[in-house]
């Protein structure tokens, strides 16, 4: 009977659990790649593009979601922390970096396996925030382009 308890246990637990970061392999979506704001407004323009590492760096151990990538080559990188993903809505914040971090919400505004179809235009549309400390240095509206890389 205790074996029944903790099946049943175990499939209520499965119909809860948090969708996985970037794939879903019943609609065949996979964001994986680099995203690249059109039009950096002031305040992001030191931003290179945003990774988004999908399955394969969730697969990683430790996980890897992806990072923020900044222009100047000697700047660190700000890691992402485990995104949240609702159908085409995706928000994440990033590990801070000499007391700065980012925060972003949007939505896809397609969806596909973006790595096998990489998509053309904009693809996510969201705010994004630079935080220092609980201090909001920036926020604004972003557009972001794809690409699969090398």
């Amino acid at each position: 009977m205790k074996i029944y308890r903790f099946a049943l246990f175990i499939m209520i637990l499965g119909l809860f659990s948090v969708p996985t970061f970037a794939q879903d392999t019943e609609n065949n979506t996979d964001f994986f790649g680099y995203y690249f704001i059109e039009k950096a407004p002031k305040g992001f323009s030191d931003i290179s593009e945003i990774h988004l590492a999908g399955d394969y760096g969730e697969s990683q151990t430790p996980p890897f979601y992806g990072l923020i990538r900044m222009k100047k080559k000697a700047a660190k990188d700000f890691q992402l922390n485990k995104p949240t993903i609702n159908g085409k809505n995706i928000s994440f914040t990033t590990k801070a970096v000499a007391g700065v971090s980012y925060q972003f919400s949007g939505t896809f505004t397609k969806l596909d396996n973006f790595p096998t179809n990489p998509p053309d235009g904009v693809v996510l549309k969201g705010t994004l925030t630079k935080m220092k400390g609980k201090t909001k240095l920036a926020a604004s509206k972003v557009n972001f382009t794809y690409s699969p890389g090398d």
